[in-house]
């Protein structure tokens, strides 16, 4: 096959985080080629820097035989190159005509841009994905799934021999996965050069003719699709050997039962039929792929994202599904996003840190009290700051997560879940943050802990429970488990 893109020894740093080390593809003409390996190893990083959306620190990159370097994305497209991430870019009050060129090759008259020729340009594109749709409908009106073939003919219009595929399955159904999958094909057989991040197992199996693995932002190997199995992939995705973390010793007393989930299904499609129970001074941690449902499970459980049917039950107590029964029941949920979810840039430390208490009565929040309360948080998480006054955000993403955790255990909870508390926080913060959750399991306290890190996973966990395409795949004990193991309940792996 002919080799159509070369990258080689490419290195990228987000300040001090290493995104890449040293990561190497080869992509052949009319080939799939998947690129495999867990969260966070830098899989959409190298495809981003190939798409000309950000630049390597270091490395080359080659097309078609001769060295290239692009300054933007419309650099890389010049070169035939096009990225279809799972996040659509189209524009949903914009007809599909005006999305398959938009930005590029639109037919232009005497008067401006000539409507009827790009309509009928869009057909032809369309066509060939065997999408027979009316062009000048807004895009908004296609489901997701054809949606993400107007992304594709967009790419086929602007001349694109090199196709970039971002999970473009991790929102489809299985039909419409099928149906990508043979457009897919299709623009495989006519020459097309492609490759695809996809986490789940099935999938990666069934449309892929070569793999390359990456593992903690570095190249680990390359194979065609006959020499690879489940196991050759896990095996490489991660380091396959259990990973101890230092828990402090747990009663030997049976554990008094205090999160029950009960057949949960929400209404959205995220997950459904959920059931687990999470006891007394556990730490459990909830891991998956990027999609499995996780951060839509736990927002249903404290009222965020809507039920279809289930039930949450608290102490022996089934709660309602507002925010407000859940809160008074004792469960409290430190968000996804820090910056959008957990904190008010705005207002000071202190007055983020004493939104917790806004619900209780005036003659419980004297000023003095408050102060105590500010006081007693700082010294027992060790928040580094200037002074309480100052804005949250003054200070680091490790201490801005110490003060939403502190005003969450303000309420009092039975239960505290934790959806990706570290990310972006360096080692030493997240550190810290590993021996507060310890300490409070070990007073008592119930913590549900949603992760991307297997690493953290099981440097914290009791037990873990792991979630792919919206199912609890399964229900493990930490003391007897490997990596291997949770990357297979992960992609929907046959054990």
């Amino acid at each position: 096959m002919t080799n159509r893109v070369s990258m080689l020894g490419i290195t990228k740093h987000f300040d001090a985080v290493k995104a890449l080390q040293g990561a190497s593809l080869e992509l052949h003409a009319g080939e799939i080629h998947t690129l495999a390996g867990e969260n966070g190893s830098g899989k959409s990083t190298l495809l981003k820097i190939l798409a000309g959306v950000i630049r390597p620190d270091d490395g080359k990159i080659a097309i078609d035989g001769s060295e290239v370097s692009f300054n933007g994305v419309r650099d890389a497209m010049s070169r035939g190159i096009s990225m279809v991430s799972q996040e659509l870019s189209l524009v949903p009050h914009l007809s599909i005509a005006e999305n398959v060129f938009l930005g590029h090759n639109q037919t232009r008259g005497k008067l401006g841009i000539d409507w009827r020729d790009t309509e009928k340009r869009a057909v032809e594109v369309l066509k060939r994905l065997n999408l027979n749709v009316n062009p000048k409908e807004e895009v908004s009106s296609l489901p997701q799934h054809e949606q993400q073939l107007v992304e594709i003919a967009r790419a086929m219009a602007a001349d694109s021999n090199i196709l970039l595929l971002d999970e473009p399955t991790s929102s489809l159904a299985p039909n419409e996965v099928e149906a990508l999958f043979k457009v897919v094909r299709q623009l495989r057989d006519e020459g097309v050069a492609i490759v695809m991040i996809s986490h789940r197992m099935s999938e990666m199996l069934d449309i892929s003719d070569r793999f390359t693995v990456l593992r903690d932002s570095k190249f680990i190997d390359t194979s065609p699709r006959a020499g690879v199995t489940e196991d050759w992939l896990i095996e490489r995705m991660v380091l396959n050997k259990p990973k101890k973390g230092i828990r402090l010793e747990k009663s030997t007393e049976k554990p008094e039962l205090v999160l029950e989930v009960k057949a949960m299904t929400d209404r959205g499609g995220a997950f459904q039929d959920i059931s687990f129970n999470l006891y007394k001074g556990e730490i459990v941690g909830l891991a998956g792929l990027a999609g499995a449902g996780r951060t839509e499970l736990v927002e249903a459980i404290v009222g965020l994202h809507p039920r279809k049917s289930g039930d949450v039950v608290v102490a022996g107590q089934t709660i309602g599904h507002s925010t407000r029964a859940t809160m008074n029941a004792g469960v409290a949920l430190v968000p996804d996003d820090r910056r959008e979810k957990s904190t008010i840039h705005d207002m000071s430390i202190r007055d983020n840190l004493l939104l917790a208490v806004h619900g209780r009565p005036q003659k419980q929040r004297s000023k003095k009290s408050e102060e105590k309360i500010v006081s007693d948080w700082v010294s027992k998480f060790k928040i580094k700051m200037s002074n309480p006054y100052a804005p949250i955000s003054s200070l680091s993403g490790g201490n801005q997560q110490k003060v939403v955790i502190a005003r969450c255990l303000e309420t009092k909870p039975k239960v505290l879940i934790l959806d990706e508390a570290t990310r972006g926080i360096d080692l030493g913060a997240k550190a810290e943050i590993y021996q507060i959750l310890r300490e409070l399991a070990a007073e008592g306290l119930a913590i549900l802990v949603v992760s991307s890190e297997l690493s953290e996973i099981f440097e914290i966990s009791d037990r873990v429970l792991v979630m792919h395409a919206g199912d609890l795949t399964a229900d493990l004990d930490r003391s007897n488990i490997e990596e291997s193991d949770v990357v297979s309940a992960a992609t929907g792996a046959k054990k």
